[in-house]
Parts: structure tokens; C-alpha cells; sequence
């Protein structure tokens, strides 16, 4: 059975993607600083993704315990919704630290294991947020994941070296848990702006990274795979 890791797999998206997988043959390795419950494929792992070391433990785990660590999914991620001139260092600190540091992390861990093995995937979680910026979120967000579209194409470059792609895929705001955080008012602002008229689905995204991990994107290495319904 192939192995995959998704970092954040207690979050709304961590768990669409985990379930997805898992009907897809894979065994999960699903870290989160928040408890799993274990299921039939899911390996539950206490994770944080700040934590350099656990997570390259994580990734010689899953290698050494399921075969191969073909895929792995930086979907670990924190938002803050605040008005630009009331953001404090504090927040700034801890989103960088999970969201960019955090995929720094995972990103290398995969490489490290992957290049030995004869290749695999990284699938990174980006956002709109890091493409255009924003105003009802921390600065902090945005600047978190045009990080990881950085880190995103950089890894695609060393790791095409060894069969390891590097992908991303960057969504707008997904009814959920993230959409929950804003407001009545900004959620409608948000759907009626966009060309589409709604936020983005869940279902859409996991799609995306699915494409994404999958031999249908054999020539597809270093994209930011824009989920946003033509916003941008």
C-alpha cells in the first residue's frame, strides 16, 4: 500500500483530502497538533508542523512502515481575520511559523525520503491570498503563502533532479471552517465579486490536489494551480 502524508489533517480540507485518499488506496499518515480518530488506512500522528524534527520523523516513519512515501500534502495552515492597522507581531509570528516555516518543513522531509525512494509528490496548499494580498485578513497570511508558492517552485527544481514533483494549488475562500472565520458581510462580498458568484467548494479543491498527485499531471512541475472561479 503507498504512503502519504497530509500535514493539518484534522482541518476541514486536511479531512476532505484524507477521506478522499483513503478511498483512492493510499494509506494515510494524517498529522495535526489536534487528536485523530483512527479509522481502517488512517494512521492518526500528533503533529506539529513547527517541530522540524517531528516532521522529519514523521517522513521516515511512513517510509519505513508503509513502503514507498509516494505522496505528501502540506495542507497545516492558520489565518487570522483582522483589519490590516490592528495586526500584531504575535499573530505574524505564529502564521509564518505554520504556514511557510511549516511547509519549509514538510517539503524537505518529502524530498529527504522521496529522492531515495525513486521519486514521489509534494502537493502544497497556497491561496489566492498570496497572489493578489488582501484586506480582512492578517498581512501575515498572504505573505505566509506567496511564501509557499516560492518554496513550491523551488522544490520543483531540486526535486525534478530525483523524480520528486513540487505543485501547489492556491484557492480563494472555501465555504468551512476558513469561511466561517469571516463575517456574513464579507462572505457575500466575497461571492459577489467573484465571477462565479459563490466561494469556492471543498470538493474542488481536493480535486485539484488530486489532479495534482496523480499521473494525469506527469508533465506538470512547479505550477500554482489557481482554484478561484476566474478571480484571478
Amino acid at each position: 500500500m503507498t504512503a502519504l502524508v497530509i500535514t493539518g489533517a484534522a482541518g476541514d480540507l486536511g479531512q476532505a483530502l484524507s477521506k478522499a485518499f483513503l478511498a483512492d488506496g493510499y494509506r494515510v499518515y494524517g498529522g495535526d497538533v489536534v487528536p485523530l480518530e483512527p479509522r481502517a488506512g488512517l494512521v492518526p500522528v500528533q503533529l506539529d508542523v513547527t517541530d522540524r524534527a517531528a516532521v522529519f520523523a514523521l517522513a521516515e516513519r511512513a517510509a519505513t512502515e508503509s513502503g514507498p512515501l509516494k505522496l505528501w500534502i502540506n495542507a497545516a495552515g492558520v489565518l487570522r481575520v483582522v483589519k490590516v492597522l490592528e495586526a500584531d507581531a504575535s499573530d505574524w509570528e505564529r502564521i509564518i511559523a505554520v504556514n511557510l516555516s511549516g511547509t519549509f518543513h514538510g517539503c524537505a522531509a518529502a524530498l529527504e525520503v522521496m529522492r531515495q525512494s525513486g521519486g514521489g509528490r509534494i502537493v502544497n496548499v497556497g491561496s489566492l491570498s498570496g497572489q493578489v494580498g488582501g484586506t480582512a485578513l492578517h498581512p501575515a497570511y498572504g505573505a505566509s503563502k506567496a511564501g509557499v508558492h516560492a518554496l513550491t517552485k523551488t522544490y520543483a527544481l531540486e526535486g525534478a533532479k530525483y523524480g520528486v514533483y513540487c505543485n501547489a494549488v492556491a484557492p480563494s475562500v472555501i465555504e468551512g471552517a476558513m469561511a466561517s472565520q469571516m463575517s456574513e458581510r464579507q462572505r457575500e462580498h466575497l461571492a459577489r465579486t467573484n465571477p462565479l458568484r459563490r466561494l469556492a467548494r471543498m470538493p474542488e479543491v481536493v480535486d485539484a490536489v488530486r489532479y495534482l498527485a496523480s499521473g494525469a499531471a506527469s508533465y506538470t512541475n512547479g505550477v500554482i494551480l489557481p482554484v478561484n472561479g476566474g478571480s484571478h
